[in-house]
């Protein structure tokens, strides 16, 4: 049962992946909007914490739910009860591999099973339940605009969801239902400081120094706050969003690493 008692008199969001990150901080946003939230993620004891760390801001619960097994997506739509107000497609992973490099066809397939199947298969399977003027947010990313070597599988999921929410939005717009894309740069999240250590190390110079290498560009000169990104994916689904569909929405610039 997906649709659970006190949810009734409250517009409901579905945040994937919100046990950690910017998922974590999305729902934590939206419960104090007055949301009622229910997440999903892979790991049962990440979520476990995220839940009841929460359930203190609203109302919460949380499914574990592999986007990468595409039984379990759309038995986990099936079983949806109730309306759903906003989807925030948020869940990803990434694997860095490069094409000159040794194949490990598992790691491509997982990257494009979690951040472009799942989202399209799940997002089917939750339609019918989105009403009009519902909202569809997919977060893709900056690599969803533009390449780093090394990030193919990921370049390549987060290009294509940017393609699925243009055509979406389309397909939707007639039932009042809007779809946008949100594209973080660097996020000050604990995937992105892993990131930066292993750059750091690949180059042979203090995580530091690569910090303000990555940040000199920017307009802002630092990372994104993962309560930024909340901000925009709150406005998205907001009453005061209503006339913004099909925009793939770039925060904070841009950094090139080839």
């Amino acid at each position: 049962m997906l649709h659970t008692a006190g949810m009734a008199d409250k517009k409901i969001a579905l945040v994937t992946g919100g046990s950690k990150g910017i998922g974590k901080v999305i729902c934590k946003q939206l419960l104090e909007q007055g949301w009622a939230v229910k997440t999903c993620a892979r790991s049962s004891d990440e979520l476990q914490r995220t839940v009841s760390e929460l359930k203190k801001l609203g109302t919460i619960d949380g499914a574990v739910l592999d986007l990468a097994n595409r039984d379990a997506v759309k038995k986990y739509a099936a079983a949806w009860q109730g309306p759903l107000h906003a989807l925030i497609n948020n869940a990803a992973i990434c694997h860095v591999k490069r094409i000159d490099e040794p194949a490990e066809d598992r790691l491509w397939d997982e990257v494009l099973d979690i951040n472009l199947n799942g989202v399209q298969f799940l997002t089917r399977g939750l339609l019918k339940h989105i009403p009009q003027n519902g909202r569809i947010v997919n977060i893709s990313s900056q690599l969803g605009q533009e390449a780093r070597a090394g990030y193919g599988a990921y370049c390549a999921s987060k290009f294509a969801l940017i393609g699925l929410t243009k055509v979406w939005a389309k397909e939707l717009g007639p039932k009042g239902i809007t779809v946008n894309a949100v594209c973080p740069g660097w996020v000050k999240t604990d995937q992105a400081v892993g990131d930066m250590e292993r750059l750091a190390k690949e180059k042979g110079v203090p995580v530091e120094k690569l910090y303000q290498e990555i940040c000199e560009p920017l307009e802002l000169r630092r990372f994104t706050e993962p309560e930024e990104v909340a901000n925009l994916v709150s406005f998205l689904v907001s009453p005061q969003g209503s006339g913004v569909t099909g925009r793939d929405w770039l925060m904070n610039t841009v950094w090139n690493q080839s």
